[in-house]
């Protein structure tokens, strides 16, 4: 999920991010059929959402003897490039169990705070404007079909495109659950036409021979949404996300003091390191808020020490557009 975030990130500028929301309808509007005095009054109906930006690093350690030892006509790989490629694969999984957390502990914003109906989101109570809330519903142990359809019903206006829910996140754990569900469907299903599968930062679902290559996630469809598995979300839960209504943002410029020691890291296929990480940091945009802190020398030690920054914010202008099914258990 956090892939598929990043790569979709806008840029991330000035202090914070603000949005305007609507919280109260406008009365004002009237019909009429002469020369009737019509309203004029002023009625302020929206409300700030503010997000500042956080900020993650992981160290990329280099020793110097490892390096002399991996030189020269015996050297098996680049060591130096390997740590690279593994910082960032290792800073990947930690950001990709932030975007299910709730935004504590230094955090960005994730989906427990996103998709939640308590507590504070961009600065406003949720206590105090209901319209800020999403649907955050407890399973009571099951999954059932008519919870999922309850669930998209209270997230979605109608059958909008743009406002109704496009993918749904769970554990392998409920996918398969789930899949015992939909076993008669499923199987006649998939012999027809083969498996649905989708890429990570794709939007729509393939089927056959053509989704064979490339990172995919395996998927099922209810209700035209595709579900996916992913191994970072919260255990027993299922999020019904509506991407439009949320986002990354990333900074992407190097203020000019810091530009001697810190560049733009853009992502892309690892060559040395191998692995789901290595896979997943094949992002298109530019404003993922990657920054690299160039090697300097330890000066009580022999060797080097590096970092990878991730400065941004995920954050929401529509919270009410997503929705949560928690304590799934069983079917």
């Amino acid at each position: 999920m956090y892939s598929r975030v990043l790569s979709k990130g806008q840029p991330f500028v000035g202090k914070t991010m603000d949005w305007a929301v609507d919280v109260v309808s406008d009365t004002q509007g009237e019909f009429f059929v002469g020369l009737e005095t019509l309203n004029s009054s002023a009625v302020s109906s929206t409300i700030p959402l503010s997000f500042a930006h956080t900020a993650f690093t992981q160290p990329k350690v280099g020793i110097m003897l490892e390096s002399f030892a991996n030189i020269g006509e015996t050297a098996t790989i680049d060591l130096d490039v390997f740590k690279y490629e593994k910082a960032a694969a290792e800073a990947l999984q930690k950001l990709g169990t932030a975007v299910y957390a709730d935004g504590t502990a230094n955090r960005p914003n994730g989906l427990g705070l996103i998709v939640d109906d308590s507590g504070t989101i961009g600065g406003q109570a949720r206590s105090t404007y209901s319209q800020l809330n999403a649907t955050d519903t407890a399973s009571g142990g099951t999954f059932t079909l008519a919870k999922y359809a309850t669930l998209d019903d209270a997230t979605r206006a109608a059958s909008l495109m743009g406002t109704t829910t496009n993918i749904a996140v769970t554990t392998k754990t409920v996918f398969s659950l789930i899949e015992q569900l939909l076993t008669p469907a499923v199987r006649n299903e998939y012999s027809s036409i083969g498996f649905p599968k989708m890429g990570v930062r794709a939007m729509t679902v393939t089927r056959g021979d053509q989704a064979q290559a490339g990172n995919m996630f395996l998927t099922m469809n209810l209700r035209g949404k595709p579900i996916v598995a992913d191994d970072f979300c919260t255990t027993g839960y299922l999020y019904l996300l509506n991407e439009d209504s949320f986002g990354w943002f990333g900074r992407s410029l190097v203020s000019d003091e810091w530009k001697p020691f810190v560049e733009k890291v853009d992502l892309g296929t690892m060559k040395a390191y191998e692995g789901v990480g290595a896979e997943s940091l094949d992002l298109p945009s530019e404003y993922n808020g990657w920054f690299y802190q160039k090697p300097m020398v330890l000066p009580n030690q022999a060797g080097t020490i590096s970092r990878f920054y991730v400065v941004g914010q995920m954050c929401t202008w529509e919270p009410r557009r997503n929705g949560r099914l928690t304590g799934i258990t069983g079917v």
